[in-house]
């Protein structure tokens, strides 16, 4: 469940949604995700989200064999989804402060830190206003901001030379 949360950057509710007819899998191993309906698409139009070929593995080890098309994948409500996020992670030792959007806030920080742009990652995560994602990846944006490309410019360069202090302003 995590897996899956984590490459679609699912919400709770569109994860306990989720059927065994809404999953593909691809040639290559990697599966397709038809997500039907969420938040930001109220009237049900639908999008397709990108499952890794390690999640596919993790599914096959759920799905039942004779897996109807329209079974719930996890059989959960959403506040189920959220318990299950946070047994999870105290499991893994983790500890506490895990919830429901811990795989779609840990995807978004991933990308992020992997050079996603915003408007990118908008799109991935079907958010509408960039107001919370960007607030999901602050810490990765300011590793990659003007500072901190100055500082790693030095250090590739082996320079440690003056800083420079200007007075006044």
């Amino acid at each position: 469940m995590c897996s899956v949360m984590r490459d679609g950057l699912l919400r709770r509710s569109e994860a306990a949604g989720l059927t065994w007819g809404d999953i593909d899998r691809d040639v290559d191993g990697s599966g397709r995700l038809f997500l039907s309906r969420s938040k930001t698409d109220p009237t049900g139009n639908g999008c397709v989200l990108y499952l890794s070929a390690e999640t596919m593995q993790c599914l096959d080890a759920i799905r039942p064999l004779n897996a109807a098309p329209e079974a719930s994948v996890f059989r959960m409500t959403p506040a189920t989804v959220r318990r299950r996020i946070a047994a999870a992670a105290r499991a893994a030792g983790l500890g506490g402060g895990y919830s429901g959007h811990s795989a779609r806030i840990g995807m978004a920080q991933d990308l992020a830190a992997a050079g996603v742009e915003l408007p990118a990652l908008m799109s991935a995560g079907r958010w509408e206003s960039p107001t919370m994602p960007a607030c999901y990846v602050r810490n990765e944006e300011a590793g990659r901001g003007a500072v901190a490309r100055y500082y790693r410019q030095r250090e590739m360069a082996g320079t440690n030379g003056k800083r420079r202090v200007r007075r006044g302003g």
